[in-house]
């Protein structure tokens, strides 16, 4: 009796210890969790932005962009003023200590051509040092030495109601100016003139430069081309206003037409000078900027996205109200103010298809209206807004290592609460075992590893298709047909397969997944295709109607093990959808 009662002594005695122990390691556990949650790791974040200095420049608007370089801050100012007050040129050190200033006396409303710092150089016309250029709206382009802001050289342009007003390009040893009538091009060592073009009236209607020659539109919506010989063409006619720098595609010429309340993104086919209407937005459009295959537009309804390829795609809308300049920062970030009188800058963030993922507010001392984009340096931020306050903005401390200034997007706390979830269980399983429930404690640990399978399924799954598409992509499919054009050969192929009937589309480049290069496809022969969008993936719901039981996808010869939006393609694939019938 006496053995028996010690033994149940030292049996209570080892569970009680057990059961301590247990509790202890689960609040260990739980409270790991919830500080990793508390505070988690994340880039620079807006507290990082430190604002440095800040000055008034008086009466007058900041519309463009400061310019960062050679331990100084360029900038300008710009719209209506009042007294002796006159748009004006300034040079800052990163101190905020002003180094020189240039006041145009004769210049009028509406100076918002960006300044542009051209390096020193030597081509056919000349040699030139580094040069500050402005253009002003009297009609005045003048080099300045960005050093003490002294004349270089300068030339004059024709002005009704006001001159130069969009943004300069460099071409070669040459200046391209887009003039209140016209285009000019001038020799960058001394202002010599090539050639002035006129053409129709324009403003903020900057120039583009290709190899061919230059584009360039007009209040009238026209888009002309200049050849390097001076001598213009009509390319495409558009009703409305562009007012902006054309943006050369691989999809061809893209523009933002103005209209009185609304607006319009086109592409101009390069070879047969076809406008293409890609998407009609809200008025007062901003001025697109381009990183890649990718075009950012905003005007005062929406900040939009498209990858332009072989055709231009509307990617995504954000709704807020840009009208200014639009910045890329890296590969996945714009910068734009959002022009209210209770504006601010924003940062947009892109995922890898260009869609618009969030936006986060970037608030200053002096918020309201704005249009002119933020500057950027390593570690400094330079932003300026219609009430004529430019401010210098540099990174704290802990985040002078990041090599691009940005700030952070909002905390994702799924994977926090998803490990809290796992842990629970585990507790939950390490209780049953104490309480000898060992198939409770089984079945428990049996769940927790299939959620975490799940859970871990779709890298997995999109890291093996990666790894095997990286090994395939320069191999020639296996599902060549015969009766193809010789040109398909080494590109990107579509094939829909209904009943045995198939429709084939070849020739396709560049894209990068089977969702974007189905959608081309279908662009291209004119094919109604429907999407779904799930949290595995997005799906094909149906094309040209034909639903079934539901779309297979094959790429050269092989299932594929994913959904198409997330499964990548080779330069040189067969897709092949089939329509499943049961």
């Amino acid at each position: 009796m006496a053995k028996r009662s010690a033994h149940s002594s030292v049996q209570q005695f080892s569970r009680s210890r057990s059961d301590c122990m247990i509790r202890r390691m689960a609040i260990i556990c739980m409270l790991f969790t919830l500080c990793a949650a508390a505070f988690p790791v994340q880039a620079t974040s807006e507290d990082s932005w430190q604002l440095d200095w800040e000055v008034d420049l008086g009466e007058g608007y900041i519309s463009t962009k400061p310019v960062i370089a050679n331990e100084t801050v360029f900038v300008r100012s710009s719209g209506f003023w009042t007294g002796d007050e006159r748009p004006q040129v300034f040079a800052f050190s990163l101190e905020g200590e002003q180094r020189w200033n240039r006041t145009s006396a004769t210049t009028v409303q509406h100076d918002m051509s960006p300044l542009i710092l051209i390096t020193n150089g030597t081509g056919p016309c000349g040699s030139w040092p580094e040069l500050l250029v402005v253009g002003w709206a009297d009609g005045t382009v003048e080099a300045l030495n960005p050093e003490n802001g002294t004349l270089v050289w300068n030339q004059s342009s024709y002005v009704q109601g006001w001159g130069i007003t969009g943004a300069l390009a460099v071409d070669g040893d040459h200046l391209v100016v887009p003039t209140r009538n016209g285009l000019m091009r001038i020799c960058l060592s001394d202002g010599t003139i090539d050639f002035d073009v006129e053409l129709d009236l324009g403003w903020r209607n900057g120039v583009l430069v290709t190899d061919g020659g230059f584009y360039i539109g007009d209040e009238a919506g026209t888009l002309w081309h200049v050849n390097r010989e001076g001598n213009a063409s009509s390319f495409a006619s558009l009703e409305g206003s562009i007012r902006h720098p054309p943006l050369l595609t691989n999809a061809g010429i893209l523009v933002h037409v103005q209209h009185p309340t609304s607006s319009a993104i086109y592409a101009i086919n390069l070879s047969n000078e076809t406008p293409i209407l890609l998407h009609e937005s809200g008025p007062s459009p901003a001025i697109p900027s381009m990183k890649g295959d990718y075009v950012v537009t905003g005007d005062s309804s929406f900040l939009s996205t498209f990858e332009c390829q072989q055709h231009c795609t509307l990617r995504s809308q954000y709704s807020t109200t840009t009208n200014g300049e639009l910045v890329w920062v890296e590969m996945n970030r714009i910068w734009y103010s959002v022009n209210l009188p209770t504006g601010h800058w924003s940062m947009a963030s892109l995922n890898q298809t260009g869609a618009i993922t969030n936006s986060t507010k970037f608030s200053t001392p002096h918020d309201g209206y704005g249009t002119a984009a933020p500057a950027f340096d390593e570690q400094r931020m330079v932003m300026g807004n219609d009430a004529g306050i430019l401010m210098m903005f540099t990174l704290g401390q802990e985040s002078l290592l990041d090599s691009e200034p940005v700030i952070s997007e909002p905390y994702d706390w799924t994977p926090a609460f998803g490990a809290f979830i796992l842990i629970c269980f585990l507790f939950v399983g390490a209780y049953s075992t104490s309480l000898q429930r060992i198939d409770w404690a089984w079945k428990i640990v049996v769940l927790t590893m299939l959620i975490s399978m799940l859970l871990l399924m779709p890298d997995l799954s999109s890291s093996w298709s990666q790894t095997v598409s990286e090994q395939t992509a320069s191999e020639k499919s296996d599902q060549w047909n015969n009766t193809w054009p010789e040109a398909w050969a080494g590109t990107q192929i579509v094939v829909i397969e209904i009943d045995g009937e198939q429709e084939t589309v070849g020739g396709l480049l560049g894209h990068e997944t089977a969702l974007d290069l189905t959608l081309a496809a279908a662009q291209e022969a004119s094919w109604e295709v429907e999407v779904e969008s799930t949290e595995l993936g997005t799906f094909v719901v149906s094309i040209n109607g034909e639903e079934g039981s539901g779309w297979e996808y094959f790429l050269d010869g092989e299932r594929a093990g994913q959904s198409s939006d997330l499964q990548p393609v080779s330069e040189s694939t067969v897709l092949e959808w089939r329509l499943v019938r049961r």
